[in-house]
């Protein structure tokens, strides 16, 4: 049973943040930050006028967007583990074929209309974040290259400061191992922008968690 935006914004203000993240939690190191990544070239020209976390619906739109609904949610922290408030986080990737909406993507796959495909949200008090979203679709850059599902993040803290990564996914292995810019990033490192998905029986749809350490 699919549940509406208002439900989903409900539950989480219900539970809280940390409450759903809880159970993604793992031991921080002490060479945990996360690693930077480029911008790319799909960064919106011009902005959706439904300026949120929920990419899945746009204001007015009878329809959702196509695919698989996510939640993505986590912490922004100093290196030295602190929460970061009122950082502005924005988001952007393909919709569900693997097109972006921007008009220099060469991407023929067929755009959908009803997904945002940009967003932005700010930090609580103590860092957390949540954007609902769908799980992008992959997409060929040459003959030989296909980039795997990913998500852009950007990063702007409070004193001005901008950081840019993407996150991955797990289930996605062999594209993973096989896509360029991920490969920049060292081996040992790579699991820090790379997320599992979990199903949340509460949301009725998989969270994955992305802490980001800068």
């Amino acid at each position: 049973m699919m549940i509406s935006r208002r439900e989903v914004l409900r539950r989480i203000t219900m539970l809280g943040i940390p409450y759903l993240t809880l159970s993604f939690m793992t031991g921080i190191k002490e060479d945990d930050s996360t690693p930077q990544q480029i911008k790319g070239p799909f960064y919106p020209l011009i902005f959706p006028l439904d300026q949120d976390n929920d990419l899945t619906w746009i204001k007015d739109q009878k329809k959702l967007a196509l695919g698989e609904k996510i939640m993505i949610l986590g912490q922004v922290l100093t290196s030295n583990h602190q929460p970061i408030k009122d950082a502005k986080i924005e988001i952007w990737q393909a919709c569900s074929s693997g097109r972006y909406n921007h008009e220099y993507d060469p991407n023929q796959a067929p755009i959908d209309p009803n997904f945002q495909g940009w967003g932005w949200t700010t930090t609580d008090t103590k860092g957390y974040y949540a954007f609902k979203t769908i799980k992008p679709g992959g997409y060929p850059v040459t003959n030989d290259w296909k980039r795997p599902p990913h998500i852009h993040f950007k990063i702007s803290q409070p004193e001005g400061k901008e950081f840019i990564t993407q996150l991955y996914f797990a289930e996605e292995k062999q594209l993973n191992q096989q896509d360029k810019i991920l490969q920049r990033i060292p081996q040992n490192q790579q699991y820090l922008v790379i997320t599992k998905l979990v199903k949340n029986e509460t949301l009725n749809m998989r969270v994955g968690r992305f802490n980001i350490i800068i």
